[in-house]
């Protein structure tokens, strides 16, 4: 039994799961555990719309659903504090497992002093975050600097100072810090964060604690 303070290397043993996860799939195989023994109701996750650039909210309440929003995606704004207070009440009628960057959590805790939300109603798992990109810039940033056309990109994400795309024909990553220089990167919000880590979740996960082989194969969690 894992106890307040433990650290683990955790990952999913499903392999299909494990092909379109981020680092190891351990987050969505808990999402899945909550909801198949009934500890939540509801998990609120972001799975990809029409592209990359569309991020999109969802209430699953069905555990087999869940595979569509493994992976991260760092072309979309939201804050699911606004979605769970706006369209679920809050959590005042329902448990509801939520996974949380650290201005989600950040904006849920607030609408707790306000009584918008109910905390006792939800189990967060919280996830590193290095930032999140306009859709709009993101277009852009991808016809300008890399040279590629934004529509045959596929998947993309910020590794090691880089924002790296795959694409049609091939991958290209570029420093962070040169796209910033230019007017393109991360949103001001996400320059100034210091709060990468969100660690007043239950649970905090990410891959910033993996070394060795489990690099890339395991999340790393802290209770």
């Amino acid at each position: 039994m894992a106890a307040k303070g433990d650290l683990l290397y955790a990952w999913t043993t499903d392999s299909g799961l494990a092909k379109k996860a981020e680092c190891g799939g351990a987050v969505t195989a808990l999402l899945k555990y909550a909801l198949e023994s009934k500890m939540v109701d509801a998990v609120v996750a972001v799975r990809k719309g029409y592209d990359i650039y569309d991020a999109v909210p969802v209430a699953i309440t069905n555990p087999s659903d869940l595979d569509q929003t493994a992976g991260s995606l760092h072309c979309g704004t939201l804050l699911l504090s606004t979605f769970i207070k706006k369209y679920l009440d809050g959590a005042k009628n329902m448990k509801i497992g939520v996974v949380v960057k650290g201005c989600d959590l950040m904006g849920l805790l607030e609408e707790a002093k306000r009584n918008d939300v109910d905390m006792k109603n939800i189990i967060t798992i919280g996830v590193n975050c290095g930032g999140s990109v306009n859709p709009t810039v993101a277009r852009k940033m991808i016809q300008a600097k890399y040279g590629v056309d934004p529509d045959t990109v596929h998947k993309e994400e910020i590794d090691k100072g880089q924002f790296i795309i795959e694409y049609e024909g091939g991958h290209k990553g570029i420093s962070i810090d040169e796209l910033e220089e230019e007017g393109f990167g991360r949103r001001s919000n996400c320059r100034r964060c210091k709060y990468k880590v969100p660690r007043q979740a239950d649970l905090a996960c990410g891959n910033w604690g993996v070394i060795g082989e489990k690099a890339g194969k395991a999340t790393f969690v802290e209770v």
